[in-house]
């Protein structure tokens, strides 16, 4: 996914990211979600990384309404976010009961009333999430017809109700990020999938009113990202910033944004106000946050020609614990290669030209 400084964040970015609407923008909720006050209460709780609350919450959805799909969608959301955070057995059977329940239920719906267009919008959401997961497993046959099947029901529910917004969302990222997957690059064209139809289905969702447009928003800086449409990521991400002041994962994305645009110098900074912050925020996932944006400041020193700090902080980096987390093996690995990196330059440059054999 993304540029190689984009997987390992975006994957608390994508589904953390507030879905409320700004205040201006009253949201649409399918009438089949309203449970209370648990949908609007769970979402908030997942945007401000309280996944313990979100999921208490999700699952009081799921208690109200056992019958709903869409509870048994976010709650297997929940667990997928905490699932790519840490390598945790009982994150992993919350995501596979919940989100196998929420699927049964979707098409159940479908099969009992063909025209329901929120039956088809759950059922391609919670394909969307199955694919994902297959392919991070490097399941890739799988993540292909799983991606495929989402795309069918996204495109019914859009038939069924054009103003179904949410639908547009999923199907912007299919239409993106199919282009782009390695495995798939060759076959897109054959496939009929652009980048530009991703683009727009993903504008249409964070221009609208759906209870996903804000994920809609941050989903399409990352997509103008790998594009190098700077100026409108640039744009969306002050807006989200400006509707939700302090929120961390959208300063995580505009800090890569300038990271990618290689004025390392205020990524740096940024980065730097991220450690600091979840440093002090005592907490596992705050912990990974932390570790996650040093390293970032590391690069930065790197690429700024801070050799020796860049050093320091990379062995830093690379002795401290993997959290049974994914992305902190990944992290500390890719620190001990900047190390090894650093001493190699040192070594060339310190060693004397080999003499010249006699002929």
């Amino acid at each position: 996914m993304r540029y190689a400084v984009l997987p390992a964040i975006a994957l608390f970015i994508a589904l953390a990211a507030p879905v409320v609407p700004a205040p201006s923008a009253a949201p649409v909720v399918p009438a089949a979600t309203r449970s209370g006050e648990f949908l609007g209460r769970g979402l908030r709780a997942t945007a401000a990384g309280r996944y313990g609350d979100a999921i208490r919450l999700f699952a009081g959805m799921v208690k109200e309404a056992p019958g709903d799909a869409a509870g048994y969608f976010f709650l297997a959301s929940v667990y997928n976010i905490l699932a790519g955070h840490f390598d945790d057995a009982a994150y992993r059977e919350g995501f596979d009961r919940n989100i196998s329940r929420s699927l049964a239920l979707s098409e159940e719906r479908i099969k009992a009333t063909p025209a329901d267009a929120e039956a088809h919008l759950i059922a391609g959401l919670t394909m969307g999430i199955l694919g994902m997961d297959a392919a991070r497993r490097k399941s890739y046959v799988r993540a292909f017809v799983r991606s495929r099947r989402s795309k069918r029901y996204l495109e019914r529910a859009v038939a069924l109700d054009p103003g179904l917004e949410d639908a547009y969302y999923g199907l912007g990222l299919y239409y993106f990020w199919r282009v782009r997957a390695k495995w798939l690059r060759q076959l897109a064209p054959l496939l009929g999938d652009t980048g530009e139809k991703g683009l727009a289905f993903m504008r249409r969702a964070a221009g609208g009113r759906g209870w996903l447009r804000d994920l809609a928003r941050i989903e399409l800086v990352y997509s103008l990202y790998a594009e190098k449409q700077y100026e409108e990521a640039g744009r969306l991400i002050d807006g989200l910033i400006a509707d939700y002041p302090g929120q961390p994962h959208y300063l995580f994305a505009r800090a890569e944004g300038y990271f990618i645009r290689e004025d390392f110098k205020r990524a740096k900074a940024m980065f730097e106000r991220l450690r600091r912050r979840f440093m002090r925020t005592k907490g596992r996932v705050e912990a990974l946050f932390a570790d996650y944006a040093e390293w970032r400041v590391v690069r930065c020193d790197y690429r700024l020609g801070n050799i020796e700090a860049a050093r320091r902080g990379a062995a830093s980096v690379a002795a401290k614990p993997d959290l049974n987390s994914p992305l902190i093996r990944r992290v500390r690995a890719a620190a001990v290669g900047l190390v090894k990196l650093i001493d190699n330059e040192d070594d060339a440059r310190d060693r004397f030209p080999a003499s010249r054999k006699p002929k």
